[in-house]
């Protein structure tokens, strides 16, 4: 799905700040036609000379080094081969650079700029404090996206509980071994972070997940968590974005139905439609992406179609990248669009993080993107993206602000009644 040419990778880059806003003067995102993604392959790029044999044997070891680091489990041995590797890849040329492969490397794995790594805060810090909120992602190596996207729900929750610390946990280790070799960022993953609240003494701690649903992920946490009760007086697990996962496709919650709300009304903000309605009468239809899963909670996306179509969301289609459930697959969803009429589209990410999904098989160059699918299909007249996570959203914080004052009100043994109360509160106090 990526791009290994060396060359290719600054536009690659541009693209994505254009999907973003690309100019700083302007407040509204713009959006990527198809035809600019396919821009990468008609740019003029530096001309590089071939590298030599020794350069190819140095970019070979550099393949192995990327390749040695890109394991799903930490050991005491990881922080220093991110170190060598990255220290290899600064000592290629050009040339060399352009030649790193391996199972998992590539040019990207270093040379792929994806925003200033500062604007971060990994949250690793230790004077914890007695309460604390561990926000629990699966994570992202785009910088910017994990700054603005991550980090907006971080800092929203900081200011809405003051009494508690906030700090970050990642799932993914792949994802946290490629930010610390490339950018030197340490990101703790859970078990790190609850032996870490352990240390610093918290006694109350509330986990708020960013995941999307009670899917796979979203178990693992709560297994773990379940391992570390006995460390702390008080624990609770929040829920994540979307609530409870229902029986049948018809099971629409009331998180559901609030978050597929302000996604519509994001996507029809930040593509300068009047409303929605009136984009559906203009030809245009608006297509959410999700990862999928072959997990139980999978029919979360069903649900999510549903409570679209209850809104009186006609002209909004669910899809997912891995295409499960069936109905959310690239070419059912095509046919899906095309067969209601719509000659136009936008494509815009129905995940917490604008990541490599958002970026590559959304909105990639490659002919299996999901923009370049529907441009193939030659069933539309414009195919547009927007790469913009849901983290991002104003009113997305609040629902995950809503989700940790309920688990608060568990952890401190709070009636349903005086936990209702608070959590409107809470809410009330958010807008």
């Amino acid at each position: 799905m990526r791009k290994t040419k060396l060359a290719l990778l600054a536009l690659t880059a541009a693209l994505a700040v254009t999907a973003c806003g690309g100019k700083k003067e302007e407040k509204k995102p713009e959006t990527v036609s198809a035809a600019e993604t396919q821009a990468t392959e008609a740019t003029e790029a530096t001309t590089l000379a071939p590298a030599t044999d020794e350069e190819k044997a140095k970019a070979a070891e550099v393949g192995k080094k990327i390749d040695a680091i890109y394991v799903q489990n930490w050991s005491e041995d990881t922080e220093k081969l991110c170190k060598e590797a990255k220290e290899a890849w600064d000592a290629l040329s050009d040339s060399a650079k352009a030649e790193v492969k391996g199972e998992h490397a590539s040019p990207e794995y270093f040379g792929l700029d994806t925003g200033d790594v500062t604007k971060d805060n990994p949250l690793n810090q230790d004077e914890i404090g007695g309460k604390e909120i561990l926000v629990v992602s699966f994570g992202t190596s785009y910088n910017d996206s994990r700054a603005k996207d991550i980090g907006g729900i971080e800092s929203y929750l900081a200011k809405q509980f003051p009494d508690y610390s906030v700090r970050r946990a990642f799932t993914s280790q792949i994802i946290m071994n490629h930010i610390l070799a490339r950018d030197g960022e340490k990101i703790d993953n859970v078990e790190q972070a609850l032996e870490r609240a352990k240390k610093n003494g918290v006694k109350e701690l509330i986990v708020q997940p960013t995941h999307l649903m009670q899917g796979k992920e979203y178990d693992e946490l709560k297994e773990t968590l379940d391992k570390h009760k006995a460390d702390f007086a008080k624990v609770a697990l929040a829920e994540p974005l979307l609530g409870e996962v229902g029986k049948t496709a018809d099971e629409v919650n009331a998180d559901k139905e609030q978050v597929a709300t302000l996604l519509v009304q994001a996507a029809v903000t930040d593509g300068g439609f009047e409303s929605v309605q009136k984009a559906g009468q203009d030809g245009v239809a608006f297509v959410f992406l999700g990862h999928g899963t072959s997990h139980t909670a999978a029919i979360t996306y069903s649900e999510m179609q549903t409570a679209m179509r209850k809104l009186g969301y006609n002209n909004v289609f669910i899809g997912t990248v891995e295409g499960e459930p069936e109905e959310t697959a690239v070419d059912a969803v095509i046919e899906a669009v095309k067969k209601a009429g719509y000659k136009k589209v936008t494509i815009r990410p129905m995940m917490v993080v604008a990541g490599d999904h958002a970026h590559n098989d959304m909105a990639g160059a490659e002919d299996d993107s999901w923009v370049q699918k529907f441009v193939a299909s030659k069933n539309f007249d414009r195919v547009e993206t927007q790469i913009l996570g849901m983290g991002g959203i104003a009113d997305i914080e609040k629902v995950y602000a809503a989700h940790t004052q309920a688990a608060i009100n568990q952890a401190e043994g709070k009636t349903a009644e005086s936990s209702a109360a608070e959590t409107t509160a809470a809410e009330s106090k958010a807008n």
